[in-house]
């Protein structure tokens, strides 16, 4: 059997079964899909570790992890274009190898401007390179009932690799160095990407050179995703509406303390360059041209309920997957291994949750619709049980764990069934349209992490500031002077909050505030952390909400076909 492009597939066990070079090549990138869910959430318990080592800041931190998954969501439809260009295979041992280089330098890194090359550029532009063409490479190779069953699988490594992240980075952490984990993604990396530009017999699979490459394109949509998320960003430190400090770019105020925020000015300017790019795309496709994107596919209920569906249900649990470590290091000093231990519920319920779920709605027993309500309902039940459950007097990982475990385990849950949607949203489109739609979902993915990381990140900065303001103007332990001492120096450096009891008694006592009036603040501080968690853990069950609102719309079909079994052209595959 043969593609459209020319690759060979391999046909269905009863048409003779999968050779083992086709066996071997699945295994290969189900390998390296693992490693790129592990690399998206391994760093989330090892906060504490990068910070000290490479002397930064917790929000130095978040801006890498969402810096990454911006920069995979801003290049993945790029990716799939320049696979389809000069060849799948070559795109993805192209990709392996940037990977790969970019987690040597984060390995190696002696500061976060080289955690943010290696990790969040490098690292970003590699997956964003491979997971399309690793997509297409297996869609061209299998047919038929066996390509169902290779893609179900592929999508349960996925949620595996992301739920695993922080228990197995946490004992990597713990026992060696944060730095192993990259190490380990350079090693493996290079030696899927070298063993997949040497398999044969499942196929070649060329390129096609087609139009002018959508250069404009590609600088729209980039810029557009990058203002949205450092507006985002931007929120803990800036304040949403009314700036908290001024804003310094290159030794110039572009805003003022007191005045507007940089986020709306930011998100609307990104908001109009999209609005940009989608018109430049349009004209492109009445031109006669071939645009980065075929936007027109937005025009499909499905699909774009489906897309802004998924993005929601990922947002929610890695803004909690961001906010539950953060407390436990900063509250009660967990390491990595402790915080790995506390989060290993999310991945019992995503294995418990992703089978059942798949195999009913294969079975026509339950609606993607029915699964996305549900993924929404666990999700948000478990982020308000996270916020009135935790106990900040609790002691030992024990004490902690079970304090948490329903909540974390009802988010594991509800992320389990989540990843049912991705068959009914690439079973949609048209023949002709599934490349544009597989793109678009990759995309709205990786933006939902990055955002969840970015508002997960601005709700506890907010919250944290404002109590601990309230509570530094309330105490009747500091004087007035020491208030505003305290006062002003959160206002010139809003993140000084979000460390732990000993950091903030060694700021405060480089500033001379000891003895008693450092006591009140470090209570103070506290008790702002309890309410800075229950308040963010809260506003992620808002945003459940606001997704099961938008799964409602879901079309009401059980049962719906595969894009393998309904005889629709796979995913990434090129038009």
């Amino acid at each position: 059997m043969h593609g459209r492009n020319g690759t060979r597939r391999i046909r269905e066990p009863s048409e003779g079964g999968a050779p083992s070079a086709a066996r071997a090549l699945f295994f290969l990138l189900a390998a390296e899909n693992l490693l790129i869910n592990y690399t998206a959430t391994a760093m989330n318990v090892a906060l504490s570790a990068l910070v000290g080592d490479l002397h930064t800041t917790l929000s130095g931190v978040q801006s890498a992890i969402s810096l990454y998954a911006l920069v995979v969501a801003a290049f993945l439809i790029s990716g799939s274009k320049l696979g389809r260009r000069h060849g799948y295979r070559r795109a993805f041992v192209t990709g392996g190898g940037i990977f790969a280089l970019g987690a040597l330098i984060s390995a190696l890194a002696p500061s976060l401007p080289f955690l943010l090359l290696g990790w969040s550029v490098l690292q970003g532009l590699g997956v964003a390179l491979m997971l399309p063409s690793l997509m297409a490479m297996l869609t061209a190779t299998f047919a038929g009932a066996v390509r169902t069953k290779v893609l179900s699988t592929l999508a349960m490594t996925s949620g595996i690799g992301a739920a695993a992240g922080p228990v197995l980075g946490g004992v990597i952490t713990n026992y060696l160095t944060w730095r192993m984990s990259f190490l380990l993604g350079t090693v493996i990396t290079l030696a899927v990407a070298g063993l997949i530009r040497c398999t044969v017999g499942a196929g070649s699979f060329p390129g096609r050179s087609g139009q002018r490459f959508d250069v404009p394109g590609v600088l729209l949509s980039t810029t557009g995703l990058v203002l949205l998320v450092v507006a985002a960003l931007s929120a803990g430190r800036y304040g949403l509406l009314r700036a908290r400090q001024d804003v310094v770019v290159l030794g110039h105020t572009l805003l003022e303390r007191g005045g507007l925020s940089p986020v709306p000015v930011l998100s609307g300017t990104g908001m109009v360059v999209l609005a940009a790019f989608a018109g430049w795309e349009l004209r492109l496709v009445k031109s006669g041209r071939d645009p980065l994107v075929h936007v027109t596919v937005l025009q499909n209920r499905t699909v774009r309920t489906g897309i802004s569906t998924q993005l929601m249900l990922i947002l929610v649990p890695n803004g909690m997957l961001f906010l539950v470590p953060v407390f436990l290091q900063t509250t009660f000093g967990f390491g990595a291994l402790h915080c790995g231990i506390v989060l290993l519920p999310i991945t019992l319920g995503l294995m418990a949750a992703a089978p059942p779920a798949a195999r009913r709605i294969g079975q026509g027993r339950m609606t993607h619709r029915a699964a996305a309500m549900g993924a929404f309902a666990c999700m948000g039940v478990g982020c308000v049980a996270v916020a009135v459950l935790f106990s900040p007097r609790a002691q030992g990982v024990a004490a902690v764990g079970l304090a948490l475990a329903p909540g974390i385990l009802l988010v594991g849950l509800g992320r389990g069934m989540a990843t049912t949607l991705t068959d009914l949203v690439q079973s949609a489109p048209d023949r002709d349209e599934v490349s544009d739609v597989t793109g678009l979902s990759y995309t709205a993915g990786y933006l939902g992490g990055s955002f969840g990381v970015a508002l997960a990140g601005a709700l506890m900065a907010t919250s944290l500031l404002y109590a601990f303001e309230a509570g530094v103007n309330d105490s009747r332990v500091l004087s007035t002077a020491q208030k505003e001492q305290v006062t002003r120096a959160v206002e010139h450096q809003v993140q000084i909050t979000a460390v732990s009891d000993d950091a903030l008694r060694a700021k405060a006592a480089s500033r001379g505030i000891t003895g008693t009036a450092a006591d009140g603040i470090v209570r103070i501080n506290a008790r702002a952390r309890e309410q800075a968690l229950t308040v963010s853990a809260t506003g992620m069950a808002v945003l459940a909400v606001v997704g099961w609102l938008m799964a409602l719309r879901l079309p009401i079909r059980a049962g719906i076909a595969t894009a393998a079994s309904a005889g629709r052209e796979p995913p990434a595959h090129g038009r």
